[in-house]
């Protein structure tokens, strides 16, 4: 089964994290797997057999289109109030949730390499991620299954974490999927911004949840409402996603941990 793992970043991205989240992949995963990077004005310096570096916005005139049509437009970006200020203080419109130019990269980059991969299943990871310990063809299989059609981190009573899943390429239920996902942007008026929220995550679940999909749900076990699942699931054995701050910290904290880990990379902090 062949699998391709794909992410984007800018400039600035590369530098903080991106750069880390590529070295580590091909010295951890499998050289096997391909990892296509979409880089955003910005210069990858490493180099792999199994690393594909592609200009996003030349890879991807839909993004280029998307953006000059909505990067000015304040409810795009999310600086429009759009609805009342909920119980925890938040105005609805504003802030990331609402920013669907800042997460369109990330949809476009994930929509073009989906029709541009001869692999079976493509992964999403984003590039804020470390890959901290070997991960083998065979612990991918066993986490990836070949009669799921999508694998994702799901968190009851909130949207699905999007920082890493997979989609079966050879299902034609994904395809349906990844056309009517992509359709929400492309029609962004008809589709994302008719939505309660317009980030990729939320985008995400409004649409597999009207496909039937073969699912399965890497964090099923977690509490409900758990914010950080990646590293609670199976896939903390191997990964660490750096969501927000963890950034400059470079690592999660310990409390972030809902489950006892015992791999070296969690151990050692």
């Amino acid at each position: 089964m062949k699998m391709t793992v794909v992410t984007t970043f800018h400039d600035k991205g590369y530098k903080t994290y991106g750069k880390r989240m590529i070295e580590t992949f091909l010295q951890n995963w499998p050289d096997t797997v391909s990892l296509v990077v979409y880089a955003e004005n910005c210069e990858v310096v490493e180099q792999a057999p199994n690393l594909i570096v592609k200009d996003l916005h030349q890879s991807s005139p839909e993004l280029v289109a998307f953006k000059e049509r909505w990067k000015d437009v304040p409810k795009a970006i999310g600086k429009l109030a759009t609805g009342p200020v909920n119980v925890k203080g938040k105005q609805q419109g504003i802030g990331f949730k609402w920013d669907a130019v800042r997460f369109a990269h990330k949809t476009y980059s994930i929509f073009d390499c989906a029709k541009n991969t001869d692999s079976d299943f493509l992964i999403w990871m984003d590039a804020d991620t470390v890959c901290h310990s070997p991960v083998t063809v065979k612990q991918l299989n066993r986490l990836i299954p070949q009669d799921k059609d999508l694998c994702f981190l799901g968190r009851r009573g909130k949207y699905t974490e999007c920082g890493l899943y997979a989609m079966n390429l050879k299902s034609p239920s994904v395809q349906v999927f990844l056309n009517k996902f992509q359709w929400m942007y492309d029609d962004a008026e008809n589709g994302i911004f008719k939505q309660q929220e317009w980030h990729d995550s939320f985008i995400f679940d409004v649409v597999r949840k009207h496909i039937a999909l073969n699912e399965l749900d890497w964090s099923s076990h977690l509490i409900t409402g758990e914010g950080h699942p990646l590293i609670n699931s199976e896939w903390g054995a191997y990964l660490d996603h750096l969501k927000g701050d963890r950034k400059t910290s470079g690592r999660s904290k310990l409390s972030d941990l809902r489950v006892q880990r015992n791999e070296s990379y969690w151990l050692s902090k």
